[in-house]
């Protein structure tokens, strides 16, 4: 299963290049990566990253540990192309 992750300096904060380079990250993953989920691991203070996984679709699956610090294991199904164009079409 993918690990997606991402670091910004702190001057571009809160001006949604974070938002907008996982969703294209997702988006090219979805069609070159053979793999149903991802998934992403953030430390509980990380409010802002936590809005960006929800923001692109990932989920809470549970919260694990990583070494001694308290996370949030976020997941994501994969979404088929196809189904992705289909979505964007007029009704």
């Amino acid at each position: 299963m993918p690990e997606l992750g991402w670091v910004l300096a702190p001057h571009v904060h809160g001006k949604g290049y974070a938002t907008e380079a996982v969703r294209a990250a997702l988006a090219w993953g979805d069609v070159n990566v053979a793999a149903s989920h991802e998934f992403c691991v953030i430390h509980l203070d990380h409010a802002a990253s936590i809005r960006v996984a929800e923001k692109c679709g990932f989920r809470e699956f549970s919260r694990p540990f990583y070494q001694t610090e308290p996370t949030i294991l976020f997941t994501r199904q994969k979404i088929c192309p196809a189904s992705r164009s289909r979505s964007n079409e007029p009704a």
